[in-house]
């Protein structure tokens, strides 16, 4: 593995509740949009004026707002023009919008019930010619997003995008029974299932739109599945590890961490260690995915170049968005841009540190 080994952890650090995460490969390249800066203030006023009702009350809305999630998008299509960036980057809130508050037992995770009847009317609202209820601000912003992005898919992307979305809706919604009843899924069981809930399907999508390719013809070749099956596990793993001391203080239980700690009997460091050398396994998996597709009769397509390199760019700045997004490390948190150390599970606010703790 590219990182070293955690140094020796004393009894005050175990006691405090600390892991070490080891420098992890970071062999694709990322880079943020030349005007991700723009693209993130417009896309926060979007998500002010759209889904400001959603959050219980503006200071829930601010916190979301400095988690930076509008930076996300910039981060994984870099080099889409302004207008298809800024569609990209307020879908991606839209969705985290959901994701959070689908765990949240005063918002959309009040009932199971509740989680399904309005997913379907968001599925609904993702059509050509839906009219938006004003009294439902997940709708509105539906109809908003697929007016701008719709028309810059073919029909089969559009078909494939509302597949994903269905996907993604549906696989959130099975994860609700889970959390409820405290359940953890042996590892082969989450990693079947959790791509779902990630909303990979969509996030592959949304890397044609904004790049100007379209897969349609492919998405069932072999080599691209294999392709896609490393990448997305590495896009999971890396996930798990770095959003773990959120989920750890809400006792969530999807989560590659929570999964082998419960199934295999490791220790919180032992296991992060184990992630951490399956995260290097999946992007080596994929880099070698990568070329066999370079090297076949897909290969030799410009599009097909062009999407390898976009979905290089969607797990490297996936990664980048996790080291620097207050949203794992504590409302507050500023990144420093370390990318290994010991993180707290208490502090308020966590930090990548070395050393002596103080």
């Amino acid at each position: 593995m590219t990182g070293t080994r955690p140094p020796a952890v004393d009894g005050r650090r175990r006691a405090e509740g600390q892991f070490y995460l080891p420098e992890l490969p970071r062999l694709l390249p990322y880079a943020y949009h030349p005007k991700a800066a723009q693209i993130e203030f417009r896309s926060n006023g979007w998500v002010r004026r759209f889904l400001a009702d959603c959050f219980a009350d503006e200071q829930e809305l601010l916190k979301y707002l400095r988690q930076r999630n509008g930076l996300y998008g910039s981060l994984t299509v870099p080099t889409a023009d302004e207008a298809h960036a800024l569609n990209v980057v307020d879908f991606y809130q839209f969705v985290t919008v959901i994701d959070d508050l689908a765990m949240d037992p005063t918002a959309l995770g009040a009932s199971q019930r509740r989680l399904g009847e309005e997913f379907a009317r968001i599925l609904e609202d993702f059509t050509a010619g839906a009219e938006p209820d004003p009294g439902f601000p997940y709708g509105c912003a539906a109809c908003d997003l697929w007016r701008r992005i719709g028309p810059g898919l073919s029909p089969r992307q559009a078909d494939r995008f509302s597949a994903a979305l269905r996907t993604f809706l549906d696989g959130t919604a099975s994860e609700f029974p889970l959390r409820r009843a405290g359940a953890v899924p042996d590892y082969a069981s989450y990693m079947t299932w959790r791509p779902h809930s990630f909303g990979f399907d969509f996030m592959t999508l949304l890397t044609e739109y904004a790049i100007g390719v379209d897969m349609s013809p492919f998405v069932d070749e072999p080599s691209l599945r294999e392709l896609h099956a490393h990448g997305v596990r590495q896009l999971i793993l890396v996930n798990d590890l770095l959003s773990w001391r959120t989920e750890h203080s809400r006792q969530d239980t999807v989560n590659a961490l929570r999964v082998l700690c419960q199934h295999e009997g490791l220790t919180l460091q032992q296991t992060v260690n184990r992630v951490c050398r399956l995260v290097e396994y999946h992007e080596r998996s994929y880099l070698a995915a990568r070329e066999a597709v370079c090297r076949g009769p897909l290969g030799t397509r410009a599009d097909v170049r062009t999407y390898l390199d976009g979905l290089d760019r969607l797990i490297g700045g996936s990664q980048e968005f996790e080291y620097l997004t207050p949203r794992y490390f504590g409302d507050g948190y500023v990144w420093d841009g370390a990318t290994s150390g010991w993180i707290s599970l208490a502090a308020p606010v966590a930090r990548l540190s070395e050393g002596r703790q103080r």
